[in-house]
């Protein structure tokens, strides 16, 4: 996952100085997903993927100073998501079965 957030942000792969803080990001964002949802980060799952990019990037971003604007900002596209993913099956119905 490292490698796809990075890209998310725009942060090139050979530049690791980061890499750490980036992946405890991703740690929390899976500790997010889950209890906000109740279901188990799937990796295979796009919407899975875009919600912890969104939810590290938001954090990446914003690691300095916390408003309440900017928590805003974040929750309307991150609750949607963690809506659909609470909700929605754990089967993607669009992938073939293996």
């Amino acid at each position: 996952m490292l490698k796809e957030v990075k890209q998310y942000l725009r942060i090139e792969e050979d530049w690791t100085e980061e890499d750490q803080l980036i992946t405890g990001m991703i740690e929390a964002g899976k500790i997010f997903i889950k209890q906000s949802t109740g279901k188990v980060f799937n990796e295979q799952n796009d919407l899975h993927k875009l919600c912890l990019s969104l939810y590290v990037s938001h954090n990446y971003e914003n690691r300095d100073t916390y408003t309440l604007d900017k928590h805003k900002d974040l929750s309307f596209s991150l609750a949607n998501m963690l809506t659909l993913i609470k909700y929605g099956s754990d089967i993607d119905e669009d992938q073939p079965d293996d």
